[in-house]
């Protein structure tokens, strides 16, 4: 209407006499293949990656607010840990603290740790230390103390190696480049995926910065996967300790609350559809089966779900459709589980036995699929190290929690329910009998899910992971 009413006043008279223009809504022949869905297929492409510098001026536009509502305690002024599965919204929920930030004109700090990735030397916390200091160098500190210490870490980041004792010793400098801010301000430094680092440098870099920003007007926020991450050593009681020192915001388990998950996944797609000028989501859809489908393939992580939606539009487009069917977002999610499957060796630190947790995830697929043709089932929460695979299983998004813990007869004994990634069955002939535990993404009963099978390893299975 706004460009309509620009034509108008630039066009002269005599031209428009007698013309009546107007805007009339249509609906494409073909939703997938009109300017609007091409552009929600791009868009969607442009929102797997979030970094700080995604979306810019649009950020609340296309922003949906968590599940848990984890934007209250983000914001705050206190040390958090964000653990969540890839795409679970870390790194989403680290940038609208930092996008709400600037609005308010509070500094920021943002360190990517995929830099850092498996480094395990001291170099690391000088080379943290001087990118910190780099990005401040705008908010007012007393200059002489600042220049000092940016010298001082620059000087042993030239040396070949260097010890925790040296690194100490500047500690006390470093500090001083932190005065109490004016104003009510304070700074935030964001360490977004700080799990790729090597777990036992972990607690020492938190260590250090913790020991120079205690007390001060600096808070750390840090996004990262639970098993993956160590951020407390308590031999050298070093790191940030939970919750004495930090608190944590689990984005985990959207499937224990699948109502709300399915929520929180069509709001973030209904925002970046109205953005392209679509009514919603379900406009591209051929029924509400697709977005129900959508929320169990992805496990109600909300990136997979952006991710397998793109897919399913360009299989959909592919096949000459005009919209998204269940087949559609099926077959995305039997491909994405490959991508999964290349990201096991990824995420997994390297002292991680690798041919152990495959065995588990064959174990659980040979249970699943073949025995009870079941893709829910049971595993007893005990300390051992089929249950920690089970866990690992979970962080790489190839078993889903649906419940974290039940009991199920002998009394003290608890279970957690979980599904296997659809990836697995989803599109196999020889899998299409697997009965689907609520499909509809309804709350579920205890009544139900005690009924699901047990799964337990063979022996072989739990000698090879104790």
């Amino acid at each position: 209407y706004t460009l309509l009413r620009e034509i108008h006043s630039s066009t002269p008279e005599e031209v428009t006499t007698g013309i009546i223009s107007t805007i009339k809504k249509r609906t494409p022949n073909n939703r997938l293949q009109s300017p609007e869905g091409r552009y929600f297929l791009r868009i969607l492409s442009e929102s797997l990656n979030i970094n700080r510098r995604s979306f810019k001026d649009d950020f609340f536009a296309r922003y949906t607010k968590s599940v848990s509502n984890a934007e209250a305690q983000i914001t705050a002024a206190a040390n958090h840990i964000v653990f969540g599965r890839r795409g679970a919204g870390k790194s989403s929920l680290l940038l609208y603290a930092m996008r709400t930030r600037e609005k308010q004109g509070q500094p920021s700090v943002w360190l990517d740790m995929q830099v850092y990735q498996k480094r395990s030397d001291n170099h690391v916390v000088l080379d943290v230390f001087a990118e910190i200091l780099n990005q401040l160098v705008e908010i007012p500190v007393q200059a002489p103390v600042y220049s000092q210490v940016a010298r001082r870490i620059e000087y042993l980041r030239a040396q070949p190696a260097v010890e925790d004792s040296e690194i100490r010793r500047v500690l006390p400098e470093m500090r001083k480049a932190f005065p109490p801010l004016q104003g009510g301000h304070n700074v935030f430094v964001f360490l977004d995926d700080f799990h790729v680092l090597d777990t036992e440098m972990q607690p020492k870099l938190l260590g250090f910065i913790y020991s120079v920003t205690r007390g001060t007007d600096v808070f750390l926020k840090l996004s990262a996967i639970e098993t993956l991450t160590k951020s407390w050593d308590a031999a050298n009681h070093m790191g940030l300790q939970v919750p004495h020192d930090a608190q944590t915001i689990k984005l985990d388990y959207n499937l224990t609350m699948p109502d709300k998950a399915a929520k929180h996944i069509e709001g973030i797609l209904d925002a970046h559809a109205q953005y392209c000028g679509l009514p919603g989501v379900r406009f591209l859809c051929t029924s509400n089966d697709v977005l129900s489908r959508l929320i169990w393939v992805s496990a109600g992580v909300p990136r997979d779900a952006l991710n397998l939606f793109a897919q399913a539009m360009t299989k959909g487009s592919i096949s000459n459709r005009s919209l998204v069917s269940v087949t559609n977002v099926n077959l995305a999610a039997s491909e994405m589980v490959s991508l999964k499957l290349r990201d096991l060796e990824t995420d997994l630190p390297e002292q991680t036995d690798e041919r152990s947790i495959s065995s588990v995830l064959e174990e659980v697929k040979d249970f699943c699929i073949k025995q009870k043709r079941k893709n829910a089932f049971l595993v007893e929460i005990q300390n051992s190290g089929v249950y920690q695979n089970v866990l690992k299983l979970v962080d790489l998004r190839l078993v889903h929690v649906i419940s974290e813990g039940i009991t199920v007869g002998e009394a003290g004994r608890k279970y957690v329910a979980l599904i296997l990634d659809y990836g697995f069955y989803t599109g196999i002939r020889a899998a299409q009998s697997v009965d689907l535990f609520n499909k509809q993404t309804e709350r579920v009963t205890y009544k139900e899910l005690r009924k699901l099978p047990i799964f337990e390893a063979s022996q072989q299975t739990r000698a090879a992971t104790e």
